[in-house]
């Protein structure tokens, strides 16, 4: 079983939040308070709203609150699920921004990934938060947990940074054309694939773009890379995923398959 991880994560908030205390101001309580409340809500309306005409939606459930972050956790049933749940977590992004800090120094970005829990990975019931009329409070931990919160480093505002097996299965999607995708660099992971350079994929929804704003560019080079630019064609996409699966068979004799969800 593959289960989806979703990162939302507010850029700006360390700052903002030393800076209201300093004005001896208390509205950045609110500020967090309003996210980790309304953010879920918003998402769980989108869901509803991008699938309308199918039989179920999507369940998308609240993994854990650390920070300035909230994760959440799905089970899609299909690759095109997938993109659809990816491209509602960026329109959420934006929608959310758009209503509440248009005055505010702060942003989103997004991470997702996929984790394996057939063997690499574990779920954990943590008894102390589990209750008798409620499903039982899960942690998860592996590798790929510590990938995804490895990857999140390079998020950036306006677009979702993805594991290299979450892009192999859009590539794979019949809705596959719903979304865009860049590769920009390669970076090493701190515990992640032997030390090898990890690729940097971004995504944004095809019907946008990425609207950073002029000072993000001028901070980041990655940033600066795509604004203006075609996406990543699609064979040099595989290429990356084929470069990544020879290298841990030939060297560290790890076979990767590639996904199947359910």
């Amino acid at each position: 079983m593959h289960r989806l991880f979703l990162s939302v994560d507010m850029v700006g908030s360390t700052q903002f939040k030393a800076t209201a205390s300093a004005r001896g101001a208390g509205g950045w309580l609110e500020t967090f308070r309003t996210f980790f409340t309304n953010f879920p809500l918003m998402l769980a309306g989108q869901m509803a709203f991008e699938f309308l005409d199918e039989v179920e939606t999507p369940a998308v459930d609240v993994w854990k609150a650390m920070g300035d972050e909230v994760i959440f956790t799905a089970l899609p049933s299909s690759a095109e699920e997938l993109t659809g749940i990816l491209r509602v977590l960026l329109r959420t992004m934006r929608l959310y921004e758009a209503q509440h800090f248009e005055r505010l120094p702060l942003r989103l970005k997004g991470t997702a990934w996929l984790a394996d829990f057939t063997e690499n990975n574990i779920a954990l019931e943590i008894p102390e938060l589990s209750s008798n009329d409620a499903a039982p409070h899960l942690d998860y931990i592996g590798p790929d947990l510590d990938l995804g919160f490895r990857l999140s480093k390079f998020a950036r505002p306006a677009s979702l940074v993805l594991s290299l097996d979450l892009v192999e299965v859009l590539l794979g999607a019949d809705n596959r054309a719903d979304v865009a995708l860049y590769l920009v660099g390669r970076e090493e992971l701190k515990g992640v694939m032997f030390g090898r350079p990890y690729p940097i994929i971004w995504m944004h929804d095809a019907l946008e773009s990425f609207d950073f704003l002029p000072w993000e560019a001028e901070a980041c080079t990655y940033t600066a890379s795509v604004i203006g630019a075609d996406p990543t064609p699609e064979p040099a996409l595989r290429r990356q995923i084929e470069d990544m699966r020879l290298y841990l068979r030939k060297m560290h004799g790890i076979e990767r398959p590639p996904i199947a969800l359910r």
